[in-house]
């Protein structure tokens, strides 16, 4: 009996986004606040729409946070390869996919659309990869 291979059905081809994860760094004053964002990690990542199951985690909220996300604007999944120790997602960072699907221009420069990290989570189907929920929250 010879054992069959099947390949992942995510390859290095679907990662095609480029992302980039963001964390706000201490003011530096004496007032109370944070200060400019800093990049922490930027990656590849395949981009779909939230799923049924993302929309749950969406409206149940956060247990840490004692909010409802009921007032989100936009919501995307995202796939990344999982870097192994270099970089793991956190809650309180933000993200940036460089897509013009997901921009704005404001006076004529394109700015692109800060999402909330608000979900973490391994892939189980694949363990090369992570699978981060983003929302923009008002």
């Amino acid at each position: 009996m010879k054992p069959k291979f099947n390949p992942n059905k995510i390859g290095s081809g679907e990662l095609r986004t480029p992302v980039s994860f963001y964390q706000y760094a201490p003011s530096n004053g004496p007032e109370p606040g944070e200060g400019a964002l800093a990049q922490v990690y930027e990656c590849f990542a395949e981009v779909y729409s939230a799923s049924m199951k993302d929309i749950e985690i969406l409206n149940s909220g956060r247990e840490q946070q004692q909010l409802k996300f009921m007032n989100t604007k936009n919501a995307v999944t995202i796939n990344i390869r999982d870097s192994f120790g270099e970089y793991f997602p956190d809650t309180e960072h933000y993200a940036e996919l460089e897509d013009d699907r997901y921009s704005k221009i404001i006076d004529g420069q394109r700015s692109y659309i800060r999402f909330n990290v608000i979900d973490v989570r391994p892939n189980l189907k694949n363990n090369d990869l992570i699978t981060v929920l983003l929302a923009v929250i008002t």
